[in-house]
């Protein structure tokens, strides 16, 4: 997997005629020049040739979706990708409608058409990122003039291939810094950016991180792992202190607030690799240039093609392209580096040696100094500036729970002159901060939350608000309420000043808008980033509710007038394909002695009451999967986090004499003679398997993560029945693998002759998790129940700081789990349904679990007996909390 990046790269004029011409593939040179695509997820439409698609995958850095509206040739296309070793990397899939593609938008990185078929020039648009690029044979439909007319530009002829590009739309902005740009104003220019409603990607990560710059469609996170800004595909990852780049040994370092902090842009990665300052290239992440003369950097700004840093005795600026030094100045512990139009100001002194702190303004270009200032006395306690237009922010913070310490000093970025100062108690339970965030006209504070924290018997909690400043006067232009205060300095973008877990005010109306789908990270510089038209977050050890965990990009409501995942459950359709064969009408119930679902029964018990063998000897072997022939590279990384697939070959089910298993990764479910270790059938579903299936009554039940729950004659495999568990056929990126926002586990639930599973990630995303009991020798529903809220405190006054946190004991209680039986009905962690789906109730704070398996009665902590671990652990080699557990009553 540790392979250099500088070979085996694909320029899109190679990627234009492999996709046309195979045998081209075996003229592409290893040293071929590096083109602007170099990993994420390509889309194929048509199956008929899948040499390409084999190609891309086997770099490890190409996630491949064959698409074709013919069922045969999409089945003939598994089974090349299959041979050549890459499924799963590349996988192949019927369009279920062929007229439309399967995907979210935004989430596509290349289209490659084979044969365009109904498919039309707009819909490739809407499912291609911000320059997402198509490639179309020449003389088929989809003309130059045809193209422009969808809305692509930089259309060119390449070889026998027109290539054209999805341009960058004007409302999405980026964040380059860690507080947004090099003026150290924390606002985005997003207004694509709106409340959360789906989740557009996830990824995983097994200890806590905080850090995210993102610029060029590229996100960059803690010190250093690169994804795709849209679909969250690892692109590269490189541990700066030591690491080559996708190191095998690597782990996420965390970042340390007394050093430099990564600065994007769009062709590079300001950092410092090994205490030298360097320019990594973004998508690959080699070092590609080193800026001598500096020491270990203390922070790094870059504005206008300038590179600015800072060490303890200086500042330097250098030309981005050359490294040439522009200018230096000496300067004792100089910091808060900041830059707006041609304007870098910065403080310097130190004071612990008797120097007086000065506030300075220099030239961007020639570093000649403008002002400065050492009169002010409150400058030895500033934290960050900020610039905006012709004036500066000094934010005075004191990074501790209390009030006092805590303001903002305006002066002219001209002359250093002071326009106003403002003293307030910064609306944040931790590390308090004074932070000035500027809009076109106004200044936006958050403030409130505990006040005169110094006298405790006179220490009062004061409501959370958002106010508009005037930025001449200072003077409160409007005050609106903000969400509840937390441990991460508030953002804003042009219309939301974002706060507390996941509360958004809407600037305009003052309505404030919470969708606690998941947390931001505890952090000093933003702990959610809107950018890209997203709102990112990053992994938290927090378990305070059912939350989404890990790395996070969620998405507004659908552009769709009219949503199927939004509608009533009841007006979804979940449609129902048969297959060609038929249920056993004489297949028998699963012996005693069966192991017919994931851990054994329908309490999840993982035992038996059964007598075990005396002695243990192996009987026989079966290879399955050969993980070490998959090509190296860095998405297979993520497939080893993925929190809900535990390697290559699942725990096995056994009824009638034969063992089943799922080969999660690849999309399979092998049958095996249980007494020979032949293998008997094997069936590839559309998406991820993560647990095997359950036998029942001569069928193999089971669900994948594309949404679909499938229906096998267990004896050989055939397709009986094939349901669309999710509202929309739609898919995004998660785990390292294309998924719908809506997987369903593997294991589905059969209780008193009824079929129940689950399709969703998170309560609050993508319309909610939903709850199935079907037939389980047709697939015909029985009852649907939505899951779309969490347990949350009301506030009928409208005048309690706590309305709408969590009322529950965070602990073992999860968005999604496997379904068990529980009394007289089933349970998913704490949700708990009647057997006809009717009644719901949470258990909110009761952590375990009253089990009956037959011999009396067993308290079982909640979760423990399913996925294992899903959360992340705040220090790296923290011992899991919630390894899997065994047990039996009686």
């Amino acid at each position: 997997m540790n392979r250099p990046q500088t070979r085996n790269r694909l320029t899109f004029f190679a990627i234009a005629c492999l996709a046309l011409s195979p045998p081209l593939v075996r003229a592409i040179d290893d040293d071929t020049e590096v083109g602007d695509l170099h990993g994420g997820l390509v889309v194929q439409l048509g199956a008929e040739n899948t040499e390409t698609a084999a190609l891309l995958s086997k770099t490890g850095r190409y996630l491949v979706h064959v698409l074709d509206p013919d069922s045969d040739r999409a089945a003939k296309a598994r089974e090349s990708l299959k041979a050549d070793g890459v499924y799963g990397l590349a996988s192949a899939e019927a369009l279920a409608n062929p007229a439309q593609l399967p995907y979210s938008e935004n989430v596509v990185n290349a289209v490659m058409v084979q044969s365009l078929g109904k498919i039309p020039l707009p819909e490739i648009l809407r499912v291609l990122t911000p320059r997402g690029r198509v490639v179309v044979p020449h003389g088929a439909s989809g003309s130059a003039q045809e193209l422009m007319t969808a809305g692509f530009d930089s259309i060119a002829r390449q070889g026998d291939a027109i290539v054209a590009r999805k341009p960058w739309p004007e409302n999405m902005d980026t964040w380059s810094h860690p507080r947004h740009g090099a003026d150290g104003n924390a606002v985005s220019r997003d207004t694509a950016v709106g409340p959360p409603e789906r989740v557009r990607w996830v990824a995983s990560a097994m200890a806590e991180v905080e850090g995210l710059v993102t610029e060029g469609g590229r996100n960059f996170y803690g010190g250093v792992l690169a994804r795709d800004s849209f679909n969250g595909l690892r692109l590269w990852h490189r541990d700066l202190q030591k690491g080559e780049v996708n190191d095998p040994a690597f782990n996420l370092p965390a970042l340390s607030y007394d050093r430099a902090r990564p600065i994007a842009s769009d062709k590079y990665l300001f950092a410092v690799a090994q205490g030298k300052l360097v320019a990594l290239e973004a998508a690959t992440g080699e070092i590609v240039r080193t800026y001598e003369g500096i020491g270990e950097p203390d922070e790094i700004i870059h504005h206008h093609d300038v590179v600015i840093a800072s060490d303890p005795t200086q500042v330097r600026a250098f030309s981005t392209e050359t490294a040439e030094e522009l200018w230096h100045i000496e300067a004792g512990d100089p910091r808060n580096l900041a830059a707006n139009s041609e304007t870098v100001t910065l403080i310097r002194g130190r004071p612990k040696r008797g120097e007086k702190s000065e506030a300075v303004a220099v030239d961007l270009y020639s570093g000649e100094i403008k002002w400065k200032r050492s009169d002010y006395p409150w400058l030895d306690q500033v934290f960050r500036v900020v610039m905006h237009g012709d004036q500066a922010a000094y934010e005075v913070s004191s990074l501790s729970d209390h009030d006092a310490g805590n303001g903002l000093h305006l002066l002219s970025a001209e002359t250093g002159n002071l326009a106003w100062e403002l003293d307030f108690a910064p609306g944040m339970n931790h590390k308090r901060q004074a932070r000035a965030m500027f809009t076109d006209d106004d200044l936006w504070i958050l403030h409130g939350g505990k006040v005169n924290t110094a006298d405790k018997e006179n220490t009062k909690r004061e409501l959370i608000e958002v106010s508009a400043l005037d930025p001449k006067t200072g003077q409160t232009k409007a005050t609106h309420p903000a969400g509840l205060a937390h441990c991460f300095p508030p953002v804003a973008t042009t219309k939301y000043v974002f706060a507390g877990v996941l509360d958004m005010t809407d600037m305009e109306t003052g309505d404030t808008i919470a969708n606690r789908i998941t947390k931001a990270n505890c952090s000093r510089e933003n702990g959610w980033v809107p950018a890209n038209g997203l709102i990112y977050t990053t992994p938290k050890h927090c378990t305070c509710w059912p939350m989404l965990r890990g790395f996070v990009a969620m998405a507004p409501a659908s552009p769709e007038s009219d949503y199927p995942a939004s509608r009533p459950v009841g007006e979804i359709e979940f449609p129902v394909r048969k297959g060609p064969a038929s249920p056993d009408p004489a297949a028998p119930e699963t012996a005693a002695g069966d192991w017919p679902t994931y851990r054994g029964d329908q309490w999840r018990s993982g035992s038996s009451a059964g007598d075990g063998p005396k002695s243990l000897a192996q009987q026989w072997s079966l290879s399955l999967a050969q993980p070490d022939s998959l090509p190296g590279g860095p998405i297979l990384f993520d497939w080893a986090e993925n929190p809900f697939v535990k390697g290559p070959v699942s725990a096995p089910v056994i009824a009638g004499g034969l063992a089943y298993v799922a080969k999660s990764d690849a999309h399979e479910v092998v049958a095996i003679d249980a007494t020979s270790g032949e293998k008997i059938w094997s069936f590839t579903a559309r998406g991820r398997v993560d647990t095997p299936p359950t036998i029942h009554r001569g069928l193999a039940l089971f669900g994948c993560h594309a949404g679909y729950v499938y229906a096998l004659r267990a004896d050989t495999g055939e397709l009986v029945w094939e349901c669309r568990a999710a509202p929309v056929d739609e898919r995004i990126v998660a785990y390292g693998q294309v998924e719908s926002p809506w997987p369903v586990p593997g294991s589905v639930l059969v209780n008193n002759d009824t079929a129940h599973f689950v399709a969703g990630r998170q309560e609050l995303a993508d319309g909610g998790v939903l709850v199935f009991a079907v037939d389980p020798m047709t697939g015909e529903k029985r009852w649907v129940h939505r899951l779309n809220d969490i347990p949350q405190k009301a506030d009928p006054t409208g005048q309690n700081p706590y309305e709408g946190f969590y009322e529950n004991s965070g602990l073992e209680f999860d968005p999604v789990d496997i379904l068990h039986v529980e009394g007289d009905g089933l349970a998913m962690s704490r949700w708990i349904f009647s057997a006809d789906g009717k009644n719901v109730d949470v258990d909110k704070w009761n952590a375990f679990a009253k089990l009956d398996t037959g011999g009396g009665e067993v308290w079982v902590p909640r979760g423990s007996w399913t996925y294992g671990a899903r959360h992340q652990d705040r220090f790296r080699g923290e011992a899991p909390r919630r390894p899997l557990v065994v047990f039996r009553d009686g």
